[in-house]
């Protein structure tokens, strides 16, 4: 069975080279354009990892993976932050997985998320 990784970005082009590399590795993709929509789509399915853009309309990549680990049903999936710069990463400041997303996909990034899938 293949792992599942959902990715919640309102800027569908930025997570291009992110979504070949998932499909290229045998991941099943799901997406959802918020982080409301995020959670919306969680109660219909719990993902294995969730990525999520730092910036979003309506609710943050911060602020969903908040929620996520205060919810019995989700505080355990995985949550890793896609920046768009350093100013975002600091925003993080280590308070989860965080990596500058650009194309090609960091090396770095590949390696936490083989990591947490491997779980």
């Amino acid at each position: 069975m293949n792992k599942t990784a959902l990715i919640a970005a309102s800027r569908p082009d930025e997570s291009r080279a992110l979504t070949e590399w998932l499909a290229f590795n045998d991941i099943d993709i799901q997406t959802a354009p918020s982080g409301q929509g995020a959670i919306e789509h969680m109660t219909h399915g719990r993902p294995d990892i969730v990525l999520a853009q730092l910036s979003m309309d309506e609710m943050s990549g911060l602020r969903l993976a908040h929620y996520l680990k205060a919810h019995d049903g989700f505080h355990d999936v995985p949550v890793i932050l896609l920046c768009r710069d350093e100013r975002e990463m600091k925003l993080v400041n280590g308070q989860w997985p965080a990596f500058i997303f650009e194309a090609p996909v960091n090396p770095a990034l590949i390696s936490e998320l083989r990591r947490e899938l491997a779980n």
